[in-house]
């Protein structure tokens, strides 16, 4: 006779509530679902059946007269309570959250909350959810962790001289438009007998052992030689350039330990490192969390100035977990935020979340600052992180981390030319049917002066049309793709140029040729994004036949680079909230595309360099908000005495700088009569004075040289209003 199966145990249900109604309600309705239910309202009871009749689940009522929820989560996990848990109360959405974060810090399993009164569907519906689908027949299986294996210091030690410690790299993209931004270098550590051993185990243990600073310098090491030998994996195929032109401008992320700072010669070192591997200390970016002042704030301010002198970035890691959060960032040189893990997985589930998210970017930009979530492990995250603005991005939904080679594989999947994959790439930037952009307008007015054109266009090519985002010289903001001169410009990297419509087989009978707008010249440089996607053009348009000698490709070329470099900006980093000019960091990052094509075009550039006087005193007398209004003033004053092609900039607090490109004197002395002429019809509004300086820039300058030279000039004529 063959044995008898036992039938299988029906699950249980045990509900503390001192409302009896709901506690038979829902012992009710666990019965139905065929699930074994005791309720109770009395807490000794309770963990009287709970030890004795072991249930499978708990559901417990927040408010009871004897003994609350919080204290009941508390005893339950002081009794390695293995029930899942249901929490349920009328106190309200937040109270309820914070309960249910308690039990889970408790390390007790959560199944879910349940708001009174709540419906008999959304009982099963978590029950259903968390019961078994194993079959009556199935054997219990019996699982044994394996305790994770600590090693020594001499093993460490070993593992580094040995060269066993290896850097994977995870990819972090600009959370708007989904473009490469950098890499996070991360340190792993496979044992030739006990596996992967985890940082969380490895790390404390250099930090313990005094092997910290090695492990980190070797880190670096490993990471900026690859990081420098990247983009030449790439160099050999022509349409792999717009590749390797970001590749040698991705940023690179380092932990740095809190037990580091005091150690200058380890800074000293790893700068050594970035100048013998070529990587600008403006890529790295140390990571550092909010503790990092807290034992030695002195010295930790002292240092970290020291970093951000150098060059180096730094990131406050983990922001909005510490009490000191706050302090530290205004306190500390930090150049970017990093919002903490545990906020950011938790956005599709709690609105607390959420809110201290969004505000966390907004301090972040109100301060001039990148933000950055990691720990991002679905596209519904990504997509919510970039509709409320946040600039960077990385986690598992992206890419998990990879070691070099998986990374050299990845870049080569994303660099893709087909159609579909071109199409993706172009909708994902979100650019498409929205407004005119004055980052984009800017570089199509220098273009039409520059080459002296009637119409300059940005466009982008989609399924049936050519859009364009930046128009001008024309009022026309689209047209059909199959007359679009752009999707042939599209077809390869060249500078496309048809010098006489009339004369191209191609063009002859095409409307926008035969009738308005009557193109008979036409260029267009190829835009990419993505991993190189040609997405459109940057194109000239004249009515008369033209030519387009080698240089004029090259500098059309030149200004399609800037356009890329805006859709790979930080854009929303870069502006002044107060004068919606750019900041300091978007200006400086804009400068060397015009300084290079200025020297390449053997084109004159002026740099005016504006401080406002006594800007502290004047808010003390009139107050903040006639300060920030003459700040806004003076800002649109800007826009009206210079050219729309020039790049204006709130640099400082109470400092203006623009660039005036293609222009020699006397016009800076033309454009500074002007500008008093509007200033003192401002002054009469807004009794606040000035200083003005401004000096051509010489074929050897760097920004730096000629901010510090007009600088000199103002203070020397004290061009006072």
């Amino acid at each position: 006779m063959l044995p008898t199966t036992p039938a299988e145990k029906p699950e249980r249900l045990l509900i503390l509530d001192d409302d009896a109604l709901t506690g038979q309600t829902i012992l009710n309705m666990a019965r139905i679902a065929g699930i074994e239910a005791q309720f109770t309202d009395m807490p000794d009871e309770f963990f009287r059946l709970v030890q004795s009749w072991q249930p499978d689940f708990i559901a417990i009522d927040l408010i009871m007269p004897r003994m609350d929820g919080v204290q009941v989560l508390i005893e339950l996990a002081k009794l390695d309570c293995e029930a899942g848990i249901i929490i349920s109360s009328g106190v309200g959405g937040r109270v309820l959250d914070a309960a249910a974060r308690s039990a889970s810090e408790h390390g007790l399993k959560l199944l879910g909350v349940l708001a009174k009164p709540f419906s008999p569907a959304k009982l099963r519906e978590i029950l259903r959810r968390n019961l078994p689908a194993a079959s009556a027949d199935a054997a219990p299986v019996q699982q044994t962790e394996k305790a994770p294996y600590i090693p020594s210091k001499e093993e460490l030690m070993l593992a580094l001289q040995n060269r066993e410690i290896h850097v994977a790299y995870q990819p972090k993209i600009n959370c708007r438009t989904r473009l490469l931004a950098g890499f996070e270098a991360l340190a792993r550590w496979r044992h030739a007998e006990h596996g992967l051993i985890p940082p969380d185990t490895f790390i404390p243990l250099a930090e313990e052992s005094g092997l910290i600073d090695p492990l980190t310098e070797y880190v670096v090491a490993e990471a900026l030689s690859w990081l420098a030998a990247l983009p030449d994996q790439f160099f050999v195929l022509p349409e792999h350039q717009y590749l390797v032109r970001r590749l040698n401008e991705v940023s690179l992320a380092i932990n740095i330990s809190n037990r580091s700072l005091s150690n200058l010669n380890l800074f000293e070192t790893l700068e050594d490192l970035c100048y013998a591997t070529g990587i600008a200390p403006q890529r790295l970016i140390f990571e550092l969390t909010e503790s990092c002042a807290t034992e030695d704030p002195v010295t930790a301010l002292d240092v970290l100035t020291r970093l951000r002198m150098k060059g180096f970035q730094l990131s406050i890691d983990d922001f909005g977990t510490g009490y000191s959060s706050m302090v530290q960032l205004a306190r500390l040189p930090f150049s970017e935020i990093k919002i903490d893990r545990s906020f950011v997985t938790t956005l599709s589930k709690y609105k607390e979340s959420r809110t201290v998210v969004k505000a966390i970017i907004d301090l972040g930009h109100g301060l001039g600052l990148y933000t950055a979530a990691e720990g991002i492990e679905s596209f519904e995250t990504l997509e919510y992180l970039r509709s409320i603005g946040c600039d960077l991005a990385q986690g598992y939904a992206i890419k998990e981390p990879l070691d070099a080679q998986g990374i050299h594989e990845w870049l080569r999947s994303q660099h893709r030319d087909d159609e579909q994959h071109r199409l993706r790439v172009l909708h994902s930037l979100g650019l498409l049917d929205t407004p005119t952009d004055e980052r984009f307008d800017r570089i199509t007015r220098l273009a039409t002066r520059l080459f002296n054109v009637p119409v300059g266009l940005f466009s982008l090519v989609d399924e049936n049309r050519q859009w364009f985002k930046s128009h001008t010289g024309t009022d026309v903001r689209e047209t059909p793709r199959e007359y679009s001169f752009c999707s042939h410009a599209i077809q390869n990297d060249q500078v496309m140029v048809v010098e006489d419509t009339w004369l191209d087989t191609r063009f002859q009978n095409n409307p926008l040729v035969t009738g308005t707008p009557h193109i008979r010249f036409y260029a267009g440089s190829p835009v990419r994004a993505g991993m190189g996607s040609r997405l459109g053009t940057l194109c000239l348009i004249a009515e008369q036949p033209r030519t387009l000698d080698d240089d004029g490709r090259m500098l059309l070329k030149n200004m399609s680079v800037m356009i890329e470099s805006e859709l790979a900006g930080d854009y929303l980093a870069h502006i002044d909230p107060m004068t919606r000019l750019l900041n300091r960091r978007g200006f400086d990052a804009r400068c060397d595309d015009v300084i290079n094509i200025c020297k390449r075009s053997g084109l004159r550039a002026c740099l005016f360099l504006i401080d406002l006087i006594d800007l502290k005193r004047f808010n003390q007398e009139h107050g903040p908000a006639a300060g920030d209004r003459a700040l806004r003033e003076f800002g649109q004053l800007l826009g009206r005495v210079f050219r729309g092609s020039d790049l204006s900039a709130r640099y400082g607090d109470d400092d203006f700088v623009v660039l005036l490109i293609d222009t020699a004197p006397p016009g800076p002395e033309k454009v500074l009569s002007r500008f008093h002429h509007a200033a003192q019809s401002l002054y009469h509004r807004i009794p606040i004075r000035y200083q003005v300086g401004w000096t051509m820039l010489e074929p050897d300058d760097n920004m730096q040289q000629v901010v510090a030279r007009a600088s000199q000039r103002m203070h020397a004529h004290n061009e006072a209003v």
